[in-house]
């Protein structure tokens, strides 16, 4: 697989905070969103679209976890090619993961390298590459 040119393409997801999966998936399906897929590596996830809206729907896996509040943007995803090559030039211009490195799922949504970094105001942002798409 050839590497593609690093550069951030646009929003990926939104990640929401759920303390009822199956609830929060029942909402999103009226709205007419469908379910793309679903994860359990630890919390419970799903990914549901509308479009080229994509919604990463997020239960911990403890149900006594504090969440910062039902429905809560847990974070906002910045869709990327080349995701090594960025995170490096991000490290040297100061900017410090929240992670010590790049983590890869197979098994979420076909595919998936991502890191997250803290914003300035707690929010949280995710660096995402689809590495298997062309």
């Amino acid at each position: 697989m050839a590497n593609k040119p690093a550069k951030l393409l646009g929003l990926a997801h939104i990640g929401i905070y759920t303390k009822d999966l199956e609830a929060s998936k029942a909402f999103y399906t009226k709205l007419g969103f469908r379910l793309d897929g679903e994860s359990c590596p630890g919390a419970k996830l799903a990914f549901m679209s509308l479009g080229s809206c994509l919604l990463e729907l997020i239960q911990p896996a403890d149900p006594a976890a504090q969440l910062p509040g039902d429905g809560v943007v847990a974070h906002v995803a910045i869709e990327c090619t080349g995701i090594d090559e960025l995170v490096a030039s991000l490290k040297a211009q100061g900017l410090v993961p929240q992670q010590a490195q790049v983590s890869t799922s197979d098994n979420i949504l076909d595919g998936i390298k991502n890191i997250f970094f803290p914003g300035p105001s707690g929010e949280s942002i995710e660096l995402l590459d689809y590495y298997r798409r062309p």
